[in-house]
């Protein structure tokens, strides 16, 4: 069985897949946020900052992502990566952004199937890499899922992470498993299962629910709970020695943008998308969420969590 770490865009860079795998464990492969291919036919190494080797730990496996509508971009962005040693490469069709659908790019190309099969006739003829594919139900429909997933039957993918949400759901209301299930059962390549596995519960009762599902990807709630993967995979850490661990986690994470961040506003704001994830299981009443929200100076910030892990000895589950 296979976990997996979902792409959070900004959140679950480099350094950040780095001391998770440190401190956490329990996951086998992370998906890197998107890089977005565009007609430049030019090496610019800032574009591929987060997925240079030298930025990544080599014991973990990586699996970088493109969001492309276009085979040609896509070619060159791949052989590039391709170049560096990466032996599989990822598709995004399933990013729900409006910014990014309105272009027919993410889950926004998933209404344009003609455009799907151009894309992989172009992309499948390079041997470099391994290609996957992200998408989510359809954009607006399961009907469009049903024919993306018909279309890419025809294709020579590694596998298929399905996101149990239409596009225009974004993250809101509820999986749909029966929707899941109609699109498994289709496709005839390997399915990794994504969406709303939150807890080891959550897990249970969607691996139950699809026996022959062997992968599974999690996105937020590896983030709110990073020993998750590990609970999942029967590696269990005492809640004694949690929050000792997340603080570890935090530090290496503020450190971390200290010293590639400038000024104290961009360093808070920094810091507050990690909390928006990781206060779950140490600030349930999300009082000092709403403290940090508010700061701006890092004698603030730093005043502010020296309290909560003062006042939050416990993990609460």
């Amino acid at each position: 069985m296979k976990l997996s770490l979902a792409p959070i865009q900004g959140i679950t860079l480099a350094h950040y897949r780095n001391i998770y795998s440190e401190i956490f464990g329990g996951v086998d492969s992370y998906y890197t946020p998107f890089i977005a291919t565009s007609s430049l036919r030019k090496i610019v190494p800032s574009i591929y900052k987060d997925i240079i080797p030298q930025n990544n730990n080599n014991n973990i496996d990586i699996i970088p992502q493109l969001l492309s509508n276009n085979g040609s971009d896509f070619n060159f962005f791949a052989s590039t990566i391709a170049d560096m040693g990466y032996k599989e490469i990822n598709w995004n069709i399933g990013c729900p952004s409006h910014t990014v659908t309105k272009k027919k790019k993410g889950s926004g190309i998933l209404a344009y199937p003609d455009m799907v099969n151009k894309f992989l006739d172009e992309v499948c003829t390079n041997k470099q890499y391994d290609l996957t594919v992200k998408l989510r139900l359809g954009l607006n429909s399961l009907d469009e899922g049903i024919n993306i997933i018909e279309l890419l039957n025809n294709y020579p993918l590694k596998s298929v992470i399905i996101h149990a949400r239409t596009g225009i759901q974004k993250y809101e209301g509820t999986v749909n498993l029966e929707s899941f299930e109609i699109l498994n059962s289709l496709s005839k390549h390997e399915v990794t299962y994504n969406g709303d596995i939150f807890t080891n519960e959550d897990f249970i009762k969607i691996k139950n629910r699809f026996p022959m599902v062997n992968s599974f990807m999690i996105g937020r709630g590896a983030l709110r709970d990073p020993f998750l993967p590990s609970t999942i995979k029967g590696i269990i850490t005492p809640t004694s020695e949690k929050i000792a661990k997340i603080k570890e986690f935090h530090d290496f994470i503020f450190n971390h943008y200290k010293k590639v961040l400038y000024g104290d506003k961009h360093l808070c704001d920094k810091m507050k998308e990690f909390w928006i994830y990781t206060s779950v299981h140490i600030d349930p009443s999300g009082k000092f969420l709403k403290k940090l929200k508010k700061c701006n100076t890092t004698s603030v910030y730093l005043d502010i969590i020296d309290k909560m892990f003062d006042t939050s000895n416990l993990w609460i589950e």
